[in-house]
């Protein structure tokens, strides 16, 4: 639907921890202490150069590996206009994709702040 705001303006993800992760039909919810970031579009999680891809539809795809971001804190934060990233405390990466599109890619939300993406 939009582009993500700059880097600058999601600092505020930065030092949250990643309590859960919930993968419903359609969408992959990341709740953190203080935020929660929703996604309808794809998502790619980079451990040591290798990347593993999850579609957010529900008994499709290949295995995921979500489950080891849980308890890690984001320790940097990249975003591009259709693409942010989110560096954990143990290296690994989570992508998240948006476009441009009639219908929303999903949402941030916490600290006041309602995103969408």
């Amino acid at each position: 639907m939009y582009e993500f705001p700059s880097s600058e303006e999601l600092s505020f993800l930065v030092g949250d921890t990643l309590i859960q992760i919930c993968l419903d039909p359609y969408s992959t919810q990341f709740r953190f202490d203080q935020c929660q970031i929703t996604v309808e579009q794809a998502v790619e999680q980079e451990i040591e150069g290798k990347i593993w891809r999850y579609e957010c539809i529900a008994a499709e795809g290949p295995a995921i590996m979500l489950h080891r971001l849980v308890g890690k804190k984001i320790m940097a934060i990249d975003a591009q206009p259709l693409r942010l990233s989110l560096t954990f405390d143990d290296g690994a990466i989570l992508h998240v994709a948006s476009e441009i599109c009639p219908y929303e890619s999903g949402q941030i939300s916490g600290h006041g702040k309602f995103i969408v993406f």
